[in-house]
């Protein structure tokens, strides 16, 4: 992997509603400076040699299929052109389009990105669009990020919202988030609350 890692979530390129809906510091209705703000904040912290995860919804909701599709796939690519760092995988969000078809813009494509071997240590990283409750490694230390809660939910164990809303519009570095939350403990198998579902009998045997 490059040297520098960065992550980040929940751009919402082109969503107009997502100015309000987020209180983005853009007056309302500006998609295109909310678009260049964005871009900014990408291109000022991401060198073109590094590497940018980003995990889902890289646009707002769009139609991706038909004659609106490919006028979807047009604005993808010009955004995507206008990031200057030359390696960017996404982890794909439920604005996102089908890998097929988003998969030409990005190095890689996942539905969950779960890795180790990082320039910063050897916990696993486990990516996911949304927030899950508990991950692979989750009581070995293995860390998770996520996005789509656009900084409302409160983390769980060693997690952490990667969003855009939560790290002034822009990405952030791999190490820096892993050393953050790394110095917190991580969840032990004693702490596991006992069943909360109830025994159920299946309705064929």
């Amino acid at each position: 992997m490059a040297k520098r890692i960065w992550i980040t979530a929940d751009t919402h390129f082109g969503h107009e509603e997502a100015i309000g809906l987020f209180a983005r510091p853009i007056a309302a209705g500006d998609v295109q400076g909310m678009d260049a703000l964005l871009l900014d904040q990408i291109n000022t912290r991401v060198a073109r040699g590094d590497h940018l995860m980003h995990l889902g919804d890289f646009t707002g909701p769009r139609v991706w299929k038909g004659d609106e599709g490919e006028i979807s796939m047009r604005y993808a690519a010009e955004l995507r052109s206008r990031i200057f760092c030359k390696r960017m995988e996404l982890v794909r969000g439920n604005h996102d389009p089908a890998r097929k078809r988003i998969k030409e813009l990005f190095d890689d494509v996942h539905d969950v990105h779960s890795f180790r071997g990082w320039s910063g240590g050897d916990e696993r990283i486990v990516c996911c669009h949304y927030p899950l409750r508990t991950w692979q490694g989750i009581f070995d230390g293995a860390v998770h990020f996520y996005g789509h809660t656009h900084g409302t939910l409160e983390a769980v164990g060693r997690s952490c919202d990667v969003g855009v809303d939560c790290w002034q519009y822009g990405p952030v570095l791999l190490d820096e988030l892993v050393e953050r939350i790394t110095s917190q403990m991580p969840p032990a198998r004693s702490e596991l609350l006992p069943r909360r579902q109830p025994m159920r009998t299946p309705t064929s045997t």
